[in-house]
């Protein structure tokens, strides 16, 4: 998406539309803290993955090197220096992987992202006060007291820090204190909820689930594949670095430049599939895909059964905090270490 959580933040235009519901559809006392966490998840994810990547490429580097020296370098005046600069490029890759374990990086990108997902739930499950509320100010205050209580509770919650991320379950994320369905006290602002909730919430989480798996789709078209071709090529190289000892054993030069570039293609791999593992490229794609085929199901199950609007956001809530499980279980397990 070009811009980033319009269903939190629509257009002045789009929250025009819905002003019989402007309490839910916009309210600062969970917008702020929202950004607050926003801003924080974004910034820590960029460090992580800026950091580690170096750190990555420093060492690949410094391996890189010292394979060449062993086995296709001619020695040249300088060359000390050189290979001294080049574990030094390897030390400081190992620096920032530690400081990066000693600042919990991951952790706390992951904790604030976790965060903000659960306070983009909680908004949208104010949603149902529309049903009993008489009128907007009476939205406006059943909506404030519900996001106080429950900013409060996540706010305990996330007081327990990566474990409240790791143990995640989705019923955890539902307010146990449900409106009960019936008919509205306000047929309009009820309608304008129902539509809102529709656009902003489920409208938008399968635009933006298709959008990034269409992202994905890009990235393994430039180089999903990358991985595959480095190993398979270090495979074919030492087989041929193999067949030349038998064969040619003279040809001492070209086997010594046959067994680095097999080893290169190996190491790269490897470094490559780190990466990938890293940014969970190949697991979002399959969780992206899971997640817009539970909303349809969802959708089908809640049209077939007649579901009133308080239901829809339950079990809408229960499926997307779902996904909120799925991506804890696999982002607690990357890394960018060898």
């Amino acid at each position: 998406m070009e811009v980033h959580n319009r269903d939190i933040f629509p257009t002045a235009e789009l929250a025009d539309a819905f002003s019989l519901v402007a309490p839910v559809v916009v309210n600062s006392l969970l917008d702020a803290p929202f950004l607050a966490h926003e801003k924080a998840a974004n910034e820590a994810k960029l460090r992580f993955h800026r950091q580690g990547r170096l750190a990555i490429l420093l060492v690949l580097l410094s391996t890189l090197f010292t394979v060449a020296e062993r086995l296709v370098i001619p020695p040249f005046p300088g060359i000390r220096q050189v290979s001294i600069a080049f574990v030094l490029l390897g030390i400081i890759g190992l620096v920032i992987q530690v400081r990066l374990l000693l600042t919990k990086q991951k952790q706390v990108w992951l904790c604030h992202r976790f965060a903000a997902e659960r306070l983009r739930s909680i908004k949208f499950q104010a949603y149902p006060l529309a049903v009993i509320s008489e009128s907007t100010q009476d939205l406006q205050d059943q909506a404030n007291a519900f996001y106080s209580k429950q900013v409060s509770i996540l706010d305990s919650e996330l007081n327990a820090g990566y474990s409240a991320f790791v143990n995640f379950s989705p019923h955890r994320g539902l307010a146990e204190k449900r409106v009960a369905g019936g008919t509205p006290k306000n047929a309009a602002i009820a309608a304008a909820a129902r539509e809102a909730y529709k656009e902003l919430r489920i409208s938008y989480q399968r635009r933006f689930a298709e959008g990034e798996i269409l992202q994905i789709q890009q990235h393994e078209r430039i180089g999903y594949t990358a991985a595959d071709i480095l190993y398979l090529s270090g495979a074919v190289l030492a087989v041929a670095a193999l067949t030349c000892k038998v064969l040619y054993p003279e040809a001492a030069d070209l086997i010594s430049w046959i067994d680095f570039l097999a080893i290169a293609g190996f190491v790269g791999g490897m470094v490559k599939t780190i990466m990938d593992n890293a940014s969970l490229v190949e697991t979002s794609k399959v969780r992206y895909e899971d997640y817009l085929h539970a909303l349809s199901e969802c959708e089908g199950e809640l049209e077939s059964e007649g579901a009133d609007f308080p239901e829809i956001v339950h079990r809408i809530e229960r499926v997307v905090l779902g996904e909120l499980s799925d991506f804890c279980q696999a982002a607690a397990h990357i890394s960018y270490r060898l």
